[in-house]
């Protein structure tokens, strides 16, 4: 008993082992909560909505289920017919406002789940493919639980601090060549300490999947774990007949059989390099080598070592295939990990575990170290380099954005001028789309883009400007005969002082896992499908052609879907607001700030324009006529009478196209000096 309570007191409280746990539980606590993004945003965004149906349909899918879908989703699409049709007709003057008002209540019940309806219909399409094992369920929790394949560094970090210097700090003694002193050398005290490590290291991995566990039952909800385990779309091809809570144990069991055999491996090139750093390198090989080696997922699963039980829900998955579009052929995603292949492994990975057991005690057979190691120094490169991985893993540059917003409207969004040049895309080449500047006092005409662009990069058409920076976003693509992978897409912010460029954001559009440990991810955004964007210090917004504004943080990459509109071309943004449209031709307020939202009273509009001082918009209660509004004291005035389809500003005008004759003009903003533009004005 003497033994173990010396070498539980030498692990945790001469080489720091409290101190490395703590910071571990610590950190992977704080990176949860802040790195954790719900693989289907949209569940979360519309909860209360989602969880209504979910109620109604969760389960196995049967024909109630489908008569279900198939009347909601008529009901739905009706309703928000009518919807508008009775809008048009109120502000047409076909029907009273008492009218109008006893028509929208029971058409607004209808349609108030309608986000909620679009996620769990989404659901609804991919478990009628294979509805006897597939059943109905909030998947956030357990995806967040099951569905990743991402290694856990900050527990791989901690074995090797806390494992390495249990045979090392034999060898690093100026003692380490004693002659034999004891009958048995140190062959029982070699037994205690393994024993010792192993049972450390599963108290650590039940501890660490418990937090895990507690974590997405905090905040997503575990229900439903007897339900089967190709629910989840990740597991959706596997042939393997489980359940959710079943495959969180195996794979739970998984892991913790690769720790104890990492672990062995450790101990193992500790007695045999008798060096700290060969110790760690080689254990760090191992692991990281495989695991960043192979293109093919699968291909880390079927190799012999603690790796693949270490990630282990790689077990689980099915086989998965792609269709090459240009050469029609299946490629392989992912091969299925047959449940032989999985003994075969477990039993050569014991194997390895029995040999490195035998070693260790071969080596200490008739052998005696005397053990006396200074570990402050030790300690402290070992703290630095524990906080350089924290500050690797949560620090990302952000540019130096004015405080002052220039103003943002998604009707210019290819568009932007400041005191020196105006920036705007030149299309006049389709081939060739590219932004250009303008010198406002030379007039000359140059390229925004300083360095030639490759031929497999495309620009936007769309830019953003604020104060001295221009932002522009392109996408970097291979080309296979008529067809284009898009592989990376990248935000760049562009001094217009020194027109130097800076990447402040940059994403893999075709895979999972991003450049630094998997922790940034994607979160389904279809990337070819924004139509613009903005920014400010510390956010990406993007304008999706789904109806959405999604953000993104600038410091984790977490993205979340903030705003959900019917009209996403018509956006405008401040610094701090974000101007849209609801279903009702309302304009809706939105403070990125606090996250709240407010209508703007007394307006009606089926288009607005946003400058410094006034918000202009087209009252749809007045015959389309142009009307703005004072953003300091909420004055409306009327700008003119005549009836327009749509309407922009610069700092001087107004510009509108007539609904008389279709034809644009332009207006001082006091409505005086209306005058038809030929082609060429400005």
């Amino acid at each position: 008993m003497a033994i173990w309570w010396y070498e539980i007191k030498k692990m945790f409280y001469y080489q720091k082992g409290w101190l490395w746990v703590s910071l571990y539980f610590s950190f992977s606590l704080a990176f949860l909560f802040i790195f954790d993004t719900p693989k289907n945003p949209e569940i979360v965004m519309n909860t209360s909505d989602y969880h209504y149906y979910l109620d109604l349909v969760h389960g196995p899918h049967t024909e109630e289920t489908e008569q279900l879908f198939k009347n909601e989703a008529a009901k739905i699409s009706e309703a928000q017919v009518a919807l508008t049709k009775i809008y048009d007709d109120y502000y047409d003057g076909h029907i009273s406002e008492k009218e109008l008002q006893d028509s929208i209540p029971s058409l607004e019940k209808i349609i108030e789940n309608e986000q909620g309806f679009k996620v769990i219909f989404d659901q609804y399409m991919y478990v009628r493919e294979n509805p006897d094992n597939r059943y109905y369920l909030a998947t956030n929790g357990w995806d967040g639980l099951l569905s990743t394949e991402q290694l856990d560094f900050g527990l791989l970090l901690l074995l090797l601090l806390l494992v390495t210097p249990v045979f090392c700090a034999e060898f690093s003694s100026d003692m380490h060549s004693l002659h034999l002193t004891l009958r048995k050398g140190t062959r029982e005290h070699a037994i205690t300490k393994m024993l010792l490590v192993l049972l450390v290291v599963i108290v650590i991995s039940i501890l660490s999947v418990m937090m895990r566990y507690g974590f997405y039952e905090m905040r997503y909800g575990l229900d439903h774990g007897d339900y089967p385990l190709q629910s989840l779309s990740y597991f959706g091809t596997s042939l393997k007949k489980l359940s959710l809570s079943s495959t969180f144990l195996w794979s739970t069991s998984l892991k913790l059989f690769g720790n104890l055999i990492f672990v062995m491996f450790i101990m193992l090139f500790s007695v045999w390099t008798r060096k700290y750093a060969l110790t760690l390198f080689s254990s760090t090989i191992i692991i990281l080598l495989p695991y960043f080696l192979f293109n093919l997922e699968s291909s880390k699963y079927f190799m012999p070592g603690p790796l693949g039980f270490m990630l282990s829900t790689g077990f689980f998955r099915g086989s998965e295939y792609e269709q090459d579009t240009f050469t029609d052929q299946m490629n392989v995603l992912f091969n299925e990990v047959p449940m032989m292949t999985i003994l075969l492994l477990l039993s050569v990975n014991l194997c390895i575990g029995i040999f490195a057991w035998i070693v260790i005690l071969h080596r200490h057979t008739n052998v005696w170290r005397t053990r006396k190691v200074r570990y402050n120094l030790k300690a402290s490169s070992s703290i630095f380099m524990f906080f350089l991985l924290v500050f690797l893993m949560g620090c990302n540059p952000e540019s130096d954005v004015s405080k002052e917003h220039s103003i943002f409207n998604s009707i210019s969004r290819q568009s932007f001028e400041n005191e020196f040049y105006d920036f705007y895309i030149d299309e006049t080449d389709l081939d060739h789309t590219r932004p250009v500047f303008k010198n406002k006092k030379t007039g000359e005409i140059k390229d925004l883009i300083r360095n030639p662009l490759s031929s497999l990069t495309s620009v936007e058409p769309y830019i953003y400007g604020n104060d001295s920076y221009v932002y522009y976003m392109k996408m970097d693509y291979d080309k296979s005969g008529f067809y284009q992978l898009y592989n990376r897409l990248s935000l760049i912010e562009v001094d217009t002082t020194t027109f130097d460029e800076k990447v402040i954001y940059e994403q893999n559009t075709n895979t999972d896992r991003d450049t630094f440990l998997g922790l940034h991810t994607t979160d389904d955004i279809d990337f070819l499908g924004i139509t613009s964007v903005f920014v400010d210090k510390e956010h990406i917004y993007l304008v999706v052609d789904d109806n959405q504004i999604r953000r993104i943080s600038r410091l984790t990459g977490k993205t979340d879907t903030i705003i959900q509109t019917s009209i996403s071309n018509n956006i405008a943004y401040d610094g701090r607001y974000i101007y849209y449209p609801n279903e009702a031709y309302q304009i809706i307020k939105y403070d990125t700030q606090t996250e709240k939202e407010i209508t703007i009273p007394e307006i009606i509009s089926t288009q607005f324009f946003l400058t410094e001082s006034e918000l202009f918009y087209i009252n749809r209660q007045d015959n389309y006529s142009i009307y703005a509004m004072n953003l300091s004291h909420s004055n409306i005035r009327k700008v003119m009478d005549k009836p327009v389809w749509s309407i922009t500003c610069d700092n001087d005008y107004i510009y509108y196209e007539s609904k008389i004759d279709n034809k644009s003009y332009r207006v001082d903003k006091d409505g005086q000096n209306d005058t038809l533009l030929m082609n060429g004005d400005e």
